[in-house]
């Protein structure tokens, strides 16, 4: 893609740039390296900082990641990984009382204001795909680095052809105001799409589909990306609405899904805005067909609103595509061993990573981002740069060399900033909670496959 490569000043760019620092996964060597020559007479204060939602309808997602780079960062300064400098954490939430959850001006607001403070030199974040749209093009016009844990919506790095679609309508060109700032740490919904397609199709056997949205760039895109998969497969859109994303009834959609005789229904959007009331109205009219969604139906909020009517088990037997789930992977052992001894004090689930498959991209996502400050000192003869557009320019540009062994595995961007690993775990509600299904993975021709 075509993207602007000038540079802009930074607001207050004079003054040194506070670091971060990469985490202790089992695979992870940065530590083993803190003590070298050159970085161990560091001086100074690095900041990073988190900007997800931790509020409101969203209190079940943010805090999982966010807390994963929290960790990070902890561990960095423990094993100082930046030699004599210090890493500063700084989190933001980027929900809105008014959104009661994620919130794209907020979002705007925290990026223009980490921007502005020389010392940050990158963001673990945002969560949700609307956020990013109006924080990146702050970010790059600022040279400040993003990695989001979770952002899926392909526009926001690549054209294709749903981000024409005239529901979306989104320019990614017009997104990057600098450099290409912005990466992410998992695959995009190009692949989530096309294997939510595959599964209804295939796995479920459905022929006929209902598709419900939230209209935003995350749940739009992502219902347009499973019909055109779907259809593929052989299948029939019997119907496809756009509700907004504060709709909290969904009694008129179940009757006409009934009526249309469709076979599955799939909801492209969040659980802040109605995934699981969608599965609570399904069991309220007798509908009891198959509900599919994206990850951002995948978390316990779901299941408390799927179960909060009539019937105490609604939420039963729905299924959601979801972050590849890494928790059996030995590489990530260690990382679900560190946050539940640093967090036990918290209040469950939020004690225990594996309740939400981000966390460990959110202690990967900052782990990455502390690996590229490190190398940007060391290429600077082991202290700060100076200037803040200078140090943050010199992160970004190890960002795009990353190649990074952490709880996630092997992590490496292509050119877009998008990783190159493809794939998303089936999840499926059982005994009250999510549970890992399969792991599927989409080719370069769009063919899906079972990895386990």
């Amino acid at each position: 893609m075509s993207l602007s490569r000038r540079l802009l000043p930074i607001a207050g760019a004079a003054g040194l740039i506070a670091l971060s620092a990469c985490g202790t996964s089992t695979n992870n060597t940065n530590s083993s390296s803190a003590g070298g020559a050159g970085i161990a007479g560091c001086k100074g204060t690095v900041s990073v900082a988190t900007d997800l939602p931790l509020t409101g309808g969203d209190a079940t997602d943010g805090p999982f990641p966010a807390h994963g780079a929290e960790l990070a960062v902890f561990q960095a300064n423990q094993n100082k990984v930046l030699g004599g400098c210090t890493l500063k954490y700084i989190s933001k939430d980027d929900s809105s009382v008014a959104k009661n959850g994620h919130d794209p001006a907020q979002g705007a607001q925290n990026i223009t204001a980490l921007a502005a403070d020389s010392s940050v030199v990158g963001v673990v974040g945002p969560f949700n795909s609307s956020v990013a749209l109006a924080e990146i093009p702050k970010a790059t016009a600022a040279h400040l680095a993003l990695i989001s844990p979770s952002n899926t919506n392909p526009c926001l790095t690549a054209v294709v052809p749903v981000c024409s679609d005239p529901t979306i309508k989104i320019d990614t060109a017009s997104l990057y105001q600098g450099p290409h700032t912005y990466f992410r740490v998992i695959a995009s919904d190009v692949s989530q799409g096309t294997i939510l397609g595959y599964v209804a199709a295939k796995s479920l056997n459905a022929t006929k589909a209902y598709v419900i949205d939230d209209q935003e760039a995350y749940g739009r895109g992502l219902a347009l990306l499973f019909e055109k998969s779907f259809m593929a497969q052989g299948g029939t859109v019997v119907a496809s609405t756009s509700l907004p994303g504060a709709t909290t009834t969904f009694a008129t959609q179940m009757s006409d899904a009934q009526s249309k005789g469709a076979q599955v229904l799939f909801f492209g959007g969040t659980t802040g805005n109605g995934c699981g009331l969608v599965r609570r109205d399904m069991a309220a009219a007798g509908l009891t067909i198959p509900l599919l969604g994206g990850d951002g139906c995948q978390d316990t909020k779901f299941i408390t609103d799927a179960n909060s009517g009539s019937k105490a088990t609604a939420a039963e037997g729905a299924e959601a595509t979801s972050a590849p789930d890494v928790t059996k992977l030995s590489s990530s052992t260690q990382f679900y061993s560190d946050y539940a001894s640093h967090f036990s004090s918290l209040t469950p689930p939020n004690n225990d990573a594996k309740k939400e498959p981000y966390s460990a991209y959110g202690y990967d996502a900052m782990n990455i981002l502390i690996q590229a400050i490190k190398a940007a000192i060391n290429a600077n003869s082991g202290q700060l740069p100076s200037d803040a557009q200078t140090f943050r320019d010199a992160v970004v540009q190890q960002l795009h060399s990353t190649a990074y062994d952490g709880a996630l595995g092997h992590t490496t961007f292509d050119s877009n900033g998008d990783t190159t690993n493809t794939g998303f775990t089936l999840y499926k509600v059982s005994g009250g909670a999510w549970t890992a299904d399969k792991t599927y993975a989409v080719d370069t021709s769009g063919t899906v496959t079972v990895k386990g």
